[in-house]
């Protein structure tokens, strides 16, 4: 039986799910998948292209990439999609023979995924987007294709916030975009709000909105699911704002990941299967 090798690289990872969802995903189509957590500290450059040719010798058919290596990744790609190619970030290699490397972008796909789950045709109408990494490059990208009417975004680094906005005009020149000087400037009077940060995270408590802006929006999404219960979601929560968690765009993007990995796609009772099963998985270790 064929062996697929994966395996998740990037810091801050000891919570993730990847490694139930591709091992139980494998489980279900008697497949031989086993999923590594590979754990790097932030500082990896020009070092990433040695590491992944290191990783192939060893047997990884394919990697995700997360925190804080989405950016670099494509660096180390020979062949990139659409996604990657337009947004520049990459959140899935593919390891392929010799120093053939191919790079994705399933967050972009994962997150249309979350969105039609929770919403079906409903449009996204105007969004405040904070945060401009590797998930709100690809989210922002995602929100414009299904038909969002402005995009506000703010960033620490009013730099990295610009070059976003530059592609999102790039990607649909109807699309509004601007950048603003806060957070809350982002999310007065829109229509959904992206925290697309990691303040929230286990290992990054907070929050990154102040919670009294969060109130009169009609839907947020918050990319964060350890914990998936962030103040910015319990608050959301309190005020009626509809929610997509950081569980549904980490399940949308796992469905299609796994494909990309083995070529086998997972029929729609699998999924199902899948998310109840990891659904309770999350709630008993109290993420």
């Amino acid at each position: 039986m064929t062996r697929y090798r994966l395996g998740l690289v990037g810091s801050g990872i000891d919570h993730s799910l990847s490694p139930a969802f591709h091992q139980l995903a494998g489980e279900m189509l008697g497949l031989d998948v086993r999923y590594d957590l590979i754990p790097l500290q932030p500082g990896l450059g020009a070092e990433l292209e040695d590491f992944l040719r290191r990783l192939a010798a060893d047997g990884y058919r394919g990697v995700n990439v997360t925190l804080p290596f989405k950016a670099i990744a494509p660096r180390a790609a020979t062949e990139r999609s659409p996604e990657v190619a337009t947004t520049d970030v990459a959140n899935l290699l593919l390891l392929g023979p010799g120093e053939a490397v191919r790079a994705f972008n399933t967050d972009f796909s994962g997150f249309k995924w979350a969105y039609r789950h929770r919403f079906g045709a409903e449009l996204p109408g105007s969004v405040g987007l904070v945060g401009s990494g590797g998930v709100g490059t690809a989210t922002a990208a995602a929100l414009v294709d299904l038909g969002a009417t402005s995009v506000r975004i703010y960033d620490l680094v009013p730099e990295h916030a610009h070059v976003l906005a530059g592609r999102l005009r790039d990607r649909d020149p109807e699309v509004h975009v601007e950048v603003v000087d806060s957070a809350t400037a982002a999310v007065e009077g829109v229509d959904g709000i992206v925290n697309a940060t990691p303040v929230g995270m286990t290992w990054s408590p907070g929050t990154p909105i102040p919670l009294a802006a969060i109130d009169g929006q009609r839907w947020i999404f918050d990319a964060i699911y350890s914990p998936i219960e962030t103040p910015l979601m319990v608050r959301a929560a309190t005020v009626g704002l509809a929610r997509i968690t950081g569980f549904d765009l980490f399940f949308g993007q796992a469905v299609d990941a796994f494909e990309l990995f083995t070529g086998h796609a997972l029929p729609t009772p699998v999924q199902t299967e899948l998310e109840t099963s990891l659904g309770i998985m999350e709630r008993e270790r109290g993420l």
